[in-house]
């Protein structure tokens, strides 16, 4: 998708989507999400998309010792103290200590095995990234609460832009 596709008045919200891919190697879609960002946008980030939104916002990513594969993983939300277990298929991680602190964006989430970073929220932006897979199935279904807060986030947008008057 364009920046023009993804940015158009009637899109709402935007999901970047697990992969496959290594996101180093993803300077299109890196650049796509540094607009999104910018923009302001609800977006949401899953596996591969939350890499590469954690590149966008100026982490670097690197391969994991061990990937991580299956059900059954733990992951606490910092913000909320909540303990998930998720399903996860992936080999890359974000290096939380590359994420700047200036942008806006902070660790939200943490694998309880390993303490690699799970999640990334935005301080004031609708923005939230995963690394698990929420949508996982069959499987944990704890996670699912993720798409709840980006679907109320993309419907508040909507709500604003039908309230303004145009033109």
């Amino acid at each position: 998708a364009t920046a023009a596709m993804v940015l158009a008045a009637e899109i709402d919200g935007v999901v970047l989507s697990p992969g496959p891919g290594d996101p180093a190697r993803l300077a299109g879609p890196v650049a796509l999400a540094r607009r999104v960002i910018a923009d302001g946008r609800p977006l949401l980030g899953i596996c591969l998309g939350h890499q590469i939104v954690a590149r966008a916002a100026g982490a670097e990513t690197r391969r994991l010792r061990f990937g991580h594969h299956g059900a059954n993983h733990p992951v606490r939300d910092l913000e909320m103290g909540l303990v998930q277990v998720t399903a996860q298929n992936h080999e890359v991680t974000v290096d939380g200590t590359t994420l700047p602190a200036e942008g806006g964006f902070i660790v939200s989430q943490v694998n309880l095995n390993d303490g690699s970073v799970e999640g990334l929220r935005h301080r004031t932006l609708p923005i939230e990234t995963v690394q698990y897979h929420p949508e996982g199935a069959p499987g944990p279904l704890d996670a699912l609460a993720v798409f709840d807060r980006f679907v109320a986030a993309a419907r508040m947008r909507a709500a604003r832009a039908h309230a303004e008057p145009s033109g």
